[in-house]
């Protein structure tokens, strides 16, 4: 491919340190040589072996070749090559026997075979080595366009610093890519191809590729639409529409302020987060700050932040009582619900359980289909079985009691369902510290628990 490079140190003559001499005519040791390498197409070549071959015309740009040599370099992660002309593999000349008094002198740069141009060598740096080689030594500055001299002379030679490089912008910069960025100027490695394989990290989703959307996404294993059954024999939910629309490839979703993210389990679309929102759907606000004798009592929708603590609030979400949950003005957002004891269900027989422990009432349910829904942080040790490979992540947020005080924080989580028991009661779901199963019960709906969300 065609390449051209990008000069960063022009030609830094006489960049010598501790040049023995007194004689106003001696030779520079050296040339040294930066240039960033970049394709036809601007990209960065990064990590490649680069093949350079450089000749000193005398007196034009066509001029007869004095000297010539060649490199065998490798460019940094940042398409950066560097050497000293003079150094190389000579092929013609002698770099040491270089007339640099008689007249003009160009530098002819080739990469294989490719010609990347020829450029005059400025004649100001010899002069001032020349004119102060009996003084010592000289240096250049490495964060500025100042080339100093031992007797305290010094002139500015614009663009001989690498502090003189513009900074990189990083992106894709293949523009095939459906997230393809224009003004990158480097390619960081991020670019993707809608229809190539990726992996979305969902284990219930297969054939997984970049979507229209430039999102990685599958296909559900239990399939799609509205109104699956649950597993073959579940009498409970078998009549009950379940929705497996999948999460579409959307990884988030903003609501009432707080973003959460998403993940699609057999198909459902779940929060991974418990829902911290102060207003019901239609924008009413909820009722919070009750008294212990006041929660206690009300029959009403309310919540409470575990301790009153805002830093619960951020980690653990909300504590509602029921009769939110069971609202019907909603809590969720818009094209979402509080899952259903079947919704509970179908996720728990995506994750193995059985159709005849679905049902079970208490702990003795199944046996690691908790751990597979717990998070791996925030509980207490030894949280048995979490592996939260489902990616719901299952928090100990506590609950609040119906006296009203709070309990259990980092132990235990509970997850209200909006399907009641009776008039006083509703169904729930618990995660504990030292078990991996997931507890199915039915409890009052004064008690403050914990609510995820779940795609209509």
């Amino acid at each position: 491919m065609k390449t051209f490079l990008t000069l960063i140190l022009q030609l830094l003559i006489a960049f010598l340190i501790l040049v023995p001499s007194s004689l106003h005519s001696q030779s520079p040791l050296g040339i040294p040589y930066q240039a960033v390498m970049r394709n036809a197409d601007g990209t960065v070549m990064a990590s490649s072996a680069v093949s350079l071959t450089f000749m000193i015309h005398d007196g034009s740009a066509t001029g007869n070749v004095v000297y010539q040599e060649s490199h065998a370099l490798t460019s940094n992660a940042q398409g950066l090559v560097s050497c000293v002309v003079g150094n190389g593999v000579v092929s013609q000349g002698n770099f040491a026997n270089i007339n640099w008094g008689s007249g003009a002198k160009f530098l002819h740069v080739m990469m294989g075979t490719t010609d990347l141009g020829t450029q005059q060598m400025l004649s100001v740096p010899y002069a001032l080595h020349s004119s102060s080689a009996d003084n010592g030594f000289s240096y250049v500055s490495t964060t500025g366009d100042t080339l100093y001299m031992a007797n305290g002379a010094f002139i500015i030679v614009p663009g001989i610093s690498a502090a003189n490089l513009p900074p990189a912008i990083l992106g894709c910069t293949n523009a095939q890519s459906c997230n393809y960025n224009a003004a990158a100027t480097e390619d960081d490695g991020t670019c993707l191809i809608q229809g190539a394989s990726c992996n979305d990290g969902n284990v219930n989703t297969t054939n997984d590729v970049i979507n229209a959307n430039c999102q990685c996404a599958g296909t559900s294993a239990s399939g799609s639409g509205s109104g699956a059954q649950l597993l073959p024999g579940n009498a409970t939910c078998s009549t009950q529409n379940i929705s497996v629309t999948g999460c579409g490839g959307q990884t988030s979703l903003t609501y009432d302020g707080r973003t959460y993210d998403l993940v699609e389990i057999g198909g459902q679309c779940w929060f991974t987060d418990n829902l911290a929102t102060d207003q019901y759907r239609n924008g009413d606000p909820i009722p919070t700050g009750l008294d212990n004798t006041t929660w206690q009592n009300t029959t009403a929708g309310a919540y409470a932040i575990y301790n009153n603590t805002a830093s619960n609030d951020v980690t653990y979400g909300k504590l509602y009582n029921c009769y939110t949950a069971t609202d019907t003005r909603g809590l969720c957002p818009t094209g979402w619900h509080v899952p259903s004891d079947c919704d509970w269900m179908y996720l728990e027989g995506s994750l193995g359980l059985s159709v005849a422990d679905q049902q079970i009432q208490g702990s003795i349910r199944g046996s690691n289909e908790g751990g597979k829904l717990k998070a791996l942080s925030q509980w207490a040790s030894p949280n048995t079985g979490a592996t939260n490979i489902s990616g719901f992540g299952a928090l100990p947020g506590g609950y609040r009691r119906s006296d009203g005080t709070f309990g259990l924080l980092g132990t235990y989580g509970y997850c209200w369902t909006s399907t009641e028991g009776s008039i006083s009661n509703a169904w729930n779901r618990e995660f504990v510290y030292n078990n991996s199963v997931v507890r199915r019960d039915i409890d009052s709906k004064r008690l403050g628990f914990s609510v995820r969300c779940i795609r209509d």
